[in-house]
């Protein structure tokens, strides 16, 4: 059995609307038909090389991501780089690709929702307003308070990171945390969570000069790493479109997309 690629697109839109995806952000059917039959569909945090093997392989007529491979406009699609050869390899093999990025962040029950759910925090308040009425974080306040290194052992423990890296005072206590997945280390983001109460903020990508910026606000961060902060949606989110979608088959990448390897 099959659908249509824009019953997928519905249920996905439905579910994260477009309208609260950023401004800079591309979300949407980025490659394909709309009225392209689909039976089965890769969920997937990019659209890696290994990615469009893994759905040639499985027989996928579409993919699904967050991270969209095209932010800028492009002027050419060819075999002279390597976007060009894989958006070509999409085309040639008729995959349809549609991503959800911002707007399933920002979404309830979306990404950092799921985050949300899986560190434990509890009493949930939105932070970090983008547009009137649209948040891109959350806060919460955790199980029992710990101190900060327990806390950022606890985070790469429950997120399966290599490494645990936090930057405060390892043994002061973590009561109530901000979180935005992906890479959202800014001052900006740090004062919404502050504004709420927050001691500690989890992001990923943090670099030197905002970690001194938090350190200078008093704020605690720990750095989940882009991917491991994210990674969370896939299996989540296929679930979520499964049930919604009874005629299709949704599988999960099993590719490992994290660029950055750690040694002990």
């Amino acid at each position: 059995m099959s659908v249509k690629m824009s019953k997928i697109i519905e249920t996905i839109e439905n579910f994260a609307p477009t309208h609260i995806a950023e401004e800079w952000d591309n979300v949407g059917l980025l490659v394909g038909r709309h009225d392209a039959d689909v039976s089965k569909v890769l969920v997937a945090l990019d659209v890696l090389d290994e990615v469009i093997d893994e759905a040639i392989a499985q027989g996928a007529q579409a993919i699904i991501t967050h991270h969209p491979p095209i932010f800028k406009p492009i002027t050419r699609i060819n075999d002279e780089n390597p976007l060009g050869r894989r958006l070509l390899r999409l085309i040639e093999n008729k995959i349809c690709l549609h991503t959800a990025h911002t707007n399933l962040d920002a979404t309830d029950g979306g990404i950092n929702d799921m985050l949300f759910d899986i560190l434990g925090l509890q009493n949930k308040e939105y932070i970090c307003e983008t547009r009137s009425g649209v948040f891109l974080g959350r806060a919460g306040i955790v199980s029992a308070p710990m101190t900060l290194s327990n806390f950022a052992q606890t985070v790469k423990n429950i997120l399966g990171l290599g490494v645990a890296t936090y930057c405060g005072d390892g043994d002061v206590k973590v009561h109530k945390v901000g979180i935005i997945g992906g890479a959202s280390a800014g001052t900006g983001f740090f004062k919404g969570a502050l504004a709420v109460g927050c001691d500690t903020f989890v992001t990923g990508d943090i670099k030197f000069h905002a970690a001194q910026a938090a350190m200078d606000i008093g704020l605690n961060l720990v750095d989940a790493t882009h991917y491991g902060s994210e990674i969370i949606f896939v299996e989540r989110f296929a679930k979520y479109l499964q049930g919604q979608i009874d005629d299709i088959e949704i599988i999960t990448s099993k590719i490992n997309g994290q660029p950055f390897k750690t040694v002990s």
